[in-house]
């Protein structure tokens, strides 16, 4: 049994990491992120084609107890990844706060009343009811993804600009409030759902990232630093690093144990050796292992889409689109009124609109969560996922054309000397 078990192990990274990476490489080829790339991966192997019964023996299955175990460690390295590129004193400016709130409650209130009232009982999962169901389709759209936007802004040379610099910004922020209301949907789910439990899941999940920072920084941080030192000079030079990865699975631990997500955590671990000495090495480390586990988290979320379950659920196809025009509209009116508002350019709130609105990983978290919990049901499941794919590919064009408005800006009011702002017609 045992040999069975690892032989499977064996088989299945093979195939995986293989096809992952040429789906990198070929996705690349079209300027589309590998994250898209890893998920169709999981389309093609899933139920929807290679997987599918109706193939008979010829049918290949992926063990679910071996991708669940990879794709977990995957979802863990990649928030810790995330978290040591968070800067909580560059972050947190009032302008960063303002549009990631936008960008936050505004999908969060929408989604979750349209889930309200237009998903049907038939796509709730065996533990689903209205109220957790709408909660965690509204908690899908919340967080931004800035691989799609940071790779345009590094194109157009405007990274060191002040748009990018808020749409850096918030979308950490928001990533951080994304996480706040995972943790609460995630206590909701567990039968929370009065207002006291709710305000005290909320405090919980505040309490948890405030005292942990505040034990990592005074305590933990130090210890790791000093570890880190001691075995460099008797040549362990990876030693820090595998106590911060301890640190993050001992957080990971904490946060599950008093009813949040693990990913919380994980975050919170990165978040702490951030804008320190060991930021790069430790950036080095976690990339290595996310190259290795991240992508087979992403192949796992398609490997759970159903084709056919969606086909048996039309009715979920008018809520597909206006999901998808909810996940667009929400984030450019809800990012781009505060960025307005905080004394932006017209262009430059409508870039931050449109930089904002692609979705990503804490998204997907969020729709594996509720799915795993068995609140929804694989075809509203599906939907979620290839509606997160849409609204990160679609606006790709309006943000091109809203950052040349930038560029034109600059040009206009004589910053001749703006990066990038020397001929924006080239920047296509």
């Amino acid at each position: 049994m045992a040999v069975v078990g690892t032989a499977a192990l064996f088989q299945q990274l093979t195939i995986l990491l293989t096809l992952a990476t040429l789906s990198h490489i070929l996705f690349r080829r079209f300027h589309q992120p590998t994250l898209i790339a890893e998920i169709a991966i999981g389309i093609v192997l899933g139920p929807s084609l290679v997987g599918n019964a109706a193939l008979g023996p010829y049918r290949y299955v992926f063990d679910p107890t071996v991708v669940a175990t990879l794709a977990v460690l995957g979802s863990i390295f990649l928030l810790f990844l995330i978290g040591l590129d968070s800067d909580f004193r560059m972050i947190y400016t009032g302008r960063n706060v303002a549009v990631a709130s936008g960008g936050v409650l505004l999908p969060l209130v929408v989604g979750s009343v349209s889930a309200l009232y237009l998903v049907q009982p038939s796509s709730f999962g065996s533990n689903g009811n209205a109220f957790t169901v709408a909660l965690f389709v509204g908690a899908t759209l919340t967080a931004t993804s800035v691989a799609i936007t940071a790779g345009l802004l590094l194109e157009f040379n405007l990274l060191k600009e002040r748009v990018a610099q808020t749409i850096l910004g918030a979308a950490v922020v928001d990533d951080v409030m994304g996480l706040i209301v995972l943790s609460v949907v995630v206590g909701a789910e567990a039968g929370r759902v009065s207002p006291f439990d709710l305000a005290l899941l909320l405090a919980e999940a505040v309490g948890f990232l405030v005292v942990g920072l505040a034990v990592g920084i005074f305590l933990l941080r130090r210890i790791v630093m000093r570890i880190h030192a001691e075995g460099a000079k008797l040549g362990l030079h990876h030693g820090g690093f595998i106590i911060a990865m301890a640190i993050a699975f001992l957080f990971s631990l904490t946060a599950e144990s008093i009813g949040l997500s693990a990913i919380v955590g994980a975050f919170l671990a990165g978040s702490l050796f951030a804008n320190t000495p060991l930021q790069d090495d430790f950036r080095e480390g976690a990339r290595h292992l996310g190259a290795i586990f991240t992508p087979i988290f992403f192949v796992s979320l398609g490997l759970q889409v159903d084709f056919s379950a969606v086909a048996s659920h039309l009715d979920l196809l008018p809520f597909a689109l206006v999901l998808l025009v909810i996940g667009v509209a929400t984030k450019v009116v809800g990012c781009g009124i505060p960025a307005r508002l905080m004394k932006m350019t017209r262009q430059e709130a409508l870039a931050v609109g449109w930089g904002m609105t692609p979705r990503g990983e804490v998204g997907l978290i969020v729709a594996v969560t509720a799915l795993s919990a068995g609140f929804i049901g694989d075809a509203l499941f599906s939907m979620i996922v290839v509606v997160l794919i849409l609204v990160s590919i679609l606006p790709v064009p309006l943000f091109k054309r809203a950052l040349k408005g930038v560029v034109g800006e600059r040009l206009s009011a004589g910053e001749t000397s703006v990066s990038g702002a020397d001929d924006p017609a080239r920047q296509t």
